[in-house]
Parts: C-alpha cells; structure tokens; sequence
C-alpha cells in the first residue's frame, strides 16, 4: 500500500512538471532518443541550459498531462499524436534552428554491440591491425583477407563488415572491438516540430529566409507574367503596365512631335547624337568600373606550395 501510494506521488509530480513546461514554453522539438544512454542526456541539458528543458520520461504519463492541459488550451491535442515509440521532448522559446543545431552537435561514437541493428554500413580499412599472427583464423572466417607483417596482421582490402540494416554478430562485434573501432555515431534525432499548435518536420527548419524571399519574388514574377499576358491587372502586375503604357506614349509623343514634359531630354538626346554618344559611353564605363570593383573584392586563390606549407605548419626544408 505504502509503495502504490509512493508511485502515485511521483507520478503526480511528473505531471505537475509537464504541465507547468506546457504553460512556460511554446515550442516543443519532438527528439528520437534510440541507443542515447543517460550521460549523453546529461551533457545535452548541460548543452541547452538556459536555452531549452529535456523532458524524458514515460509516454502515457505525458500524453495524460497534455490531455489536461489541453482542457486549458486546445492546441496541445496537436502535439499528443506525435508522443508514441522511444521520444524525448525538449521544450524551448528559442529559434527551433538553434536548438536543433545544439542537439545536432552532441553525438558520441559508439562500439557495435552484437545483435544492434547498424545504422550505417561498417568498413574495416586496410592496413595494419596490431592482432598477433595467431589471430589470422579468425579474421579469414569473415573472409577478410590479410598477409603477416612486421609480426602482425595486416588487413589486403577494405572490407565492408556490416552493411547499413543488418543485425551486428558477435563475431563482428569481436573483431572491432579488437581493432578499437567505434564504428556507429550516436545522438538523439530531430522527428517533429510543435510550435504553438502547429506542427512541421525538421526539413522546415533547413529553409532559409533567403530561400523563401527568392521563391515568393519567383511566383510574383509568374503571377505578374500571367496578368500581363491575359490583359488583367492585379497588384504585382500594375507596375509594369504603367511602364509599358508610358513607353507608347514616349514613342507616339516622339513620332507626332507632340511634346510632353517626360519626353524632352529623350528628344534632345536624339537630336544631339554626340550628347547620346557620351552618355552611352559614360554608362559603359560605369559599368566597367562596377565589374573591376567586383573582380578586386574577390579573394585570390592560393598557390599549391602556400597550402601546402600552411597545412605542414612550414616549408619542407625549413
């Protein structure tokens, strides 16, 4: 009885915390959180401080919370669906972007465990092993091929051990573990986004603000392009009808001889040829100039024997 009654009070604990993270915070990054152990969440919190709060925990316990809170403010239901299978929560106000870049950073290396399904495929690079003579059996019965030198084994070919989705075998698992590889990188993995009642993939967060102005001027540029076309204004279109309008009336103002005020220093550029010429002449300048100016701001690349002595800390000989 004292142990229900125990276990009640720290659920209910970890709820009021819940709650009380849903009131503080707007954003919420929904984390994959498979083969992180305890001391990399550590240094992750430690990462976020001041910036975001990790929340691990029990799913059924958290989504009951949301469920709560939702009584209070509807949009949470958006974020109870994404609470399913091996997740954390980092709760922030900060930019998503920035967050997740912390959480990008934190990753460990990791040994391959026998029975771990690999993330990505393992190579074994040639050379030399460090393994005594006595070792070669066990290396052939993974069809790795290797010749004895210097007293040691040394590996002939790089060998794909373990492909990308396969189960680590034990075999395997020996073999690295003797040659002290550490073949898997590990971190938790930005899944979703929930951000006041919307929610978003972590692909979102790779579009930048540059990305998107060129997009938006893109389609203004179409949408413009179509109301042209079919002869209806709109407002992204207007502008370039009154240019093309002014154009004809310049043109018929200087076919009639009828003058008007925004005609005259056209017409007295086409009637004084040397005047149109110096202009011209000037423009092109001008943009020589601009192209020099361009040319010169661009860093000069490096000879082949300066990045080499920069990459060797000095010349060969000095």
């Amino acid at each position: 009885m004292g142990a229900e009654k125990k276990g009640s009070k720290h659920k209910k604990v970890y709820i009021d915390k819940v709650l009380k993270l849903l009131d503080t915070y707007q954003k919420v990054l929904i984390v994959s959180s498979n083969n992180i152990s305890s001391k990399q969440i550590q240094i992750i919190r430690k990462a976020l401080l001041k910036k975001a709060v990790v929340l691990m925990g029990k799913n059924s316990l958290i989504r009951r919370a949301c469920k709560m809170y939702a009584e209070k403010n509807p949009k949470v239901n958006e974020l109870i669906p994404l609470i399913k299978q091996n997740i954390g929560l980092v709760f922030t106000n900060e930019d998503p972007r920035t967050i997740r870049d912390i959480i990008v950073e934190n990753k460990i290396n990791a040994p391959a465990k026998a029975g771990t399904v690999a993330p990505n495929d393992v190579i074994v690079p040639k050379g030399d092993t460090g393994l005594e003579p006595t070792q070669t059996t066990f290396l052939q019965a993974l069809d790795i091929q290797t010749r004895i030198a210097k007293r040691q084994i040394e590996i002939l070919y790089d060998v794909k051990l373990v492909s990308e989705g396969e189960k680590v075998g034990s075999s395997e698992a020996t073999l690295l573990s003797k040659l002290g590889i550490k073949p898997f990188v590990y971190g938790m993995k930005l899944v979703q986004v929930y951000d006041n009642g919307s929610v978003y993939g972590p692909q979102v967060l790779d579009i930048t603000d540059e990305m998107l102005k060129k997009n938006v001027l893109e389609e203004l540029g179409n949408v413009s392009g179509i109301s042209l076309e079919l002869g209806f204004p709109t407002q992204v279109s207007l502008p370039y009808s009154f240019m093309n309008n002014f154009r004809n009336i310049l043109a018929i103002s200087l076919e009639t001889g009828y003058e008007i005020k925004e005609a005259e220093s056209i017409r007295e550029l086409l009637e004084n040829p040397e005047a149109l010429k110096e202009l011209m002449e000037k423009q092109n300048e001008e943009e020589k100039d601009e192209k020099e100016e361009e040319k010169e701001e661009e860093p000069e690349p490096e000879s082949e024997s300066e990045s080499d002595d920069d990459m060797f800390g000095g010349g060969l000989f000095d």
